[in-house]
């Protein structure tokens, strides 16, 4: 009787263990999924504007066009998301804001490096493609321009630019054949393609 007493408590013992721990890490594991849902605000939203979440590698995770105007509130829950360094990206019509932040241990972060990248501005008026391009941190900008013959591309000028903040050019094509143009522009590790016809 004494052996099946003693057994008795050496059992209630390690269930007690087993049912706290248990409702310990239930608890954990709800306060950090609470940690990981956030609402990101937006102000100066225009319909048509986008809103990405990449990863670290330029991975689309999440994609959003917006159909109204305004001040936007957008709530996330990033308890899925392995530790690592992400980007929400609200691309407009001539920036992009980038705003990083890490998960890190059931934790989201926002770094304080939020910064703008600048879209490059093509207009094209009598034969002449008018470009310009802020690169306000003088990195270095490719502007290729391209004529479409035969099914593909053909490059007809390319022009790299290093320490500029304001880039400002106009390409006169009014001895070229007609048809159909495109200028790529890379810059801030991003590509921008703009097609045109003359």
């Amino acid at each position: 009787m004494k052996k099946i007493m003693t057994l008795s408590i050496c059992l209630l013992v390690v269930a007690t263990s087993f049912a706290s721990g248990f409702a310990s890490n239930l608890s954990s594991d709800f306060d950090g999924r609470r940690d990981m849902e956030i609402t990101l605000t937006l102000d100066n939203v225009k319909e048509g504007q986008q809103l990405y979440i990449k990863d670290i590698k330029g991975f689309i995770l999440y994609n959003k066009t917006f159909k109204t105007s305004g001040s936007v509130n957008n709530t996330f829950d990033f308890s899925t998301l392995p530790n690592g360094v992400y980007f929400f990206e609200h691309e407009k019509a001539y920036q992009v804001k980038v705003i990083p932040f890490n998960v890190k241990d059931g934790e989201v972060r926002f770094s304080p490096n939020e910064k703008v990248i600048y879209k490059p501005a093509v207009n094209v008026k009598n034969n002449i493609v008018y470009l310009s391009k802020l690169e306000l941190d003088k990195k270095d900008v490719t502007v290729t321009l391209l004529f479409e013959k035969d099914n593909h591309y053909d490059v007809i000028n390319k022009e790299k630019f290093t320490d500029t903040a304001n880039i400002q050019r106009a390409y006169n094509l009014s001895k070229k054949e007609s048809g159909n143009y495109k200028v790529v522009v890379k810059a801030n590790g991003r590509e921008f393609v703009e097609y045109f016809s003359i």
